[in-house]
């Protein structure tokens, strides 16, 4: 560049500031915290715009554990308050956890399917869940509602015993694999009152349906796909052979899927073999090695936590509006990226 041509480019910067280069602000994701609650269910949300979405708990007891690690990945996330704390269901691997954790952290709203559907002793958990809900405000959901969590999409597929009807934008076409469901005993506990929900996010998609049972997944996608294909699945039952039949799984095509399994909590070796049978899936992530059944588990590299003893290390995945997203183990440190399909 000559000396003239310098002293343009310098005033020209001088006199029209807004001509300096500046960098690009980061992309901001959507990014979820798969918690290990040793077997329970704990997943936090976060979207773009700040707002969080905690869907369980874990238990209770254990010295607070399931809390402090909840608050552990929401510290991490920037998190200083629950926005939307959805429970899919009353029991104590789902809900115990929630009075440690609101003496810890605050929650704004509460979200679930509403009265409990079991009785005498097996309600306990729902009664101290309602003492707690009454700091907050409350939404009883139903298949079809929105949960408004601000840059998310986050619709309601199952709750309280009920399925969506009307299928979901992407949803709708007929599924082929419905003539070859072999049916089981119908669930009729709390589980089968799970809220289950699809998250949005531009392009990607993640369906998390609590502990949602056979016969209703397959309820979801016959004799239509209601939900349409989704790019990471959260295994029902934390991955236990009373859920995930190739009638459901195959028809909503994961590109990837996580168990939140514990040490000897769910026999998953049914589903991995299901999943990975699956067209289009990729990887298969486990929140624990599984010391149960068949003792059929994924490579570890995809495991976030390895032997009966732990410190609770979790899986994060951060998704773009695009629909790539990249999943980071904390055990190993190690992201792996995922493009969008």
């Amino acid at each position: 560049m000559t000396f003239r041509a310098a002293v343009i480019v310098l005033a020209t910067l001088l006199f029209f500031p807004w001509a300096w280069p500046s960098a690009q602000p980061a992309e901001k994701t959507l990014d979820v915290y798969f918690i290990d609650v040793e077997g329970g269910h704990a997943t936090l949300y976060v979207a773009p715009s700040g707002q969080s979405m905690l869907v369980d708990t874990g238990w209770a007891g254990f010295e607070g554990r399931d809390a402090a690690r909840i608050v552990a990945a929401a510290t991490r996330a920037g998190v200083k308050q629950i926005d939307y704390l959805v429970t899919t269901h009353y029991h104590n691997d789902h809900v115990g956890g929630v009075t440690q954790l609101a003496a810890r952290l605050p929650i704004g709203n509460f979200v679930d399917h509403g009265p409990t559907s079991e009785p005498g002793e097996r309600a306990a958990p729902y009664q101290t869940y309602v003492q707690v809900r009454q700091k907050g405000s409350h939404l009883e959901v139903k298949p079809g509602d929105q949960i408004p969590v601000a840059g998310l999409n986050v619709r309601v597929v199952s709750a309280g015993g009920s399925l969506l009807s009307v299928p979901l934008e992407g949803g709708g076409g007929p599924n082929p694999l419905c003539g070859a469901f072999k049916p089981m005993k119908d669930e009729t506990s709390e589980d089968a009152h799970s809220v289950g929900t699809l998250v949005t996010f531009g392009a990607f998609r993640l369906i998390n349906l609590g502990d949602l049972s056979w016969n209703q997944e397959y309820g979801l996608v016959c004799p239509t796909n209601r939900v349409g294909e989704v790019d990471v699945l959260l295994t029902s039952q934390h991955g236990d052979d009373e859920a995930g039949s190739a009638t459901f799984v195959h028809a909503i095509r994961p590109q990837v899927a996580i168990m939140n399994n514990g040490p000897r909590k769910a026999v998953i070796g049914p589903i991995i073999q299901t999943l990975r049978a699956s067209p289009g899936i990729e990887d298969l992530w486990q929140l624990h090695y599984s010391l149960l059944g068949n003792r059929e588990n994924v490579a570890d590299e995809f495991i976030a936590n390895i032997g009966e003893v732990d410190s609770g290390q979790w899986l994060k995945l951060s998704a773009r509006a695009d629909g790539s997203f990249t999943i980071t183990n904390a055990r190993t440190g190690s992201t792996k990226p995922y493009v969008a399909r």
